[in-house]
């Protein structure tokens, strides 16, 4: 059996993960069924709802959600007046309906230009992809789990990227909750 310390320290095993950054790992609980928490996933639609961290929106998604399509989530809020603005892109490498979303991670320019870490001013050695992965989990009729799992992070910015996760599970809380009513 592994010591958490041990855990903590191993590397990403996706591939092109730089080997110097550990596997971000964060859980987090929501009060609804598990199709409902998956289907937040599933369209551009519900993603503007609550994609981004608190003070961020998304004014432009692409999404073709299916094995091997493609995604671009641009953001908005950020002042990036040096960089012109952009957000993410990737493509969705594995889909299991109400179990898992894997999906790759790029940094884009405002058009959905894949560029790299440098290109958008971001500090540490990030690989040219990362790997993002959702596993749903139902804990009983009306509560879920998700697991994220983001390889690729590097641990200088590793604390940020764990707030600005917990901020957006708080905003895809808050839609869920809003949904019921």
């Amino acid at each position: 059996m592994q010591t958490s310390q041990e855990r903590e320290n191993r590397p990403s095993t996706h591939m092109n993960s730089t080997l110097q950054s550990k596997l971000l790992e964060i859980e987090h609980k929501f009060k609804v069924p598990i199709d409902q928490l998956f289907e937040a996933f599933t369209t551009s639609e519900a993603l503007k709802n609550w994609w981004w961290p608190e003070g961020l929106y998304s004014d432009h998604i692409e999404m073709d959600f299916r094995e091997g399509g493609k995604y671009f989530i641009n953001m908005k809020g950020f002042n990036r007046s040096d960089s012109g603005g952009g957000g993410m892109t990737g493509q969705f490498e594995e889909i299991i309906d109400n179990k898992r979303i894997v999906m790759t991670d790029q940094f884009a320019d405002e058009k959905g230009r894949a560029i790299s870490a440098e290109e958008a001013k971001m500090p540490g050695t990030w690989p040219k992809r990362g790997y993002i992965t959702f596993d749903f989990d139902s804990v009983d009729d009306n509560t879920s789990n998700l697991k994220l799992s983001q390889a690729g992070i590097p641990n200088e910015v590793q604390k940020d990227c764990i707030q600005g996760w917990s901020e957006i599970f708080n905003k895809l809380e808050k839609y869920l909750n809003d949904r019921k009513h």
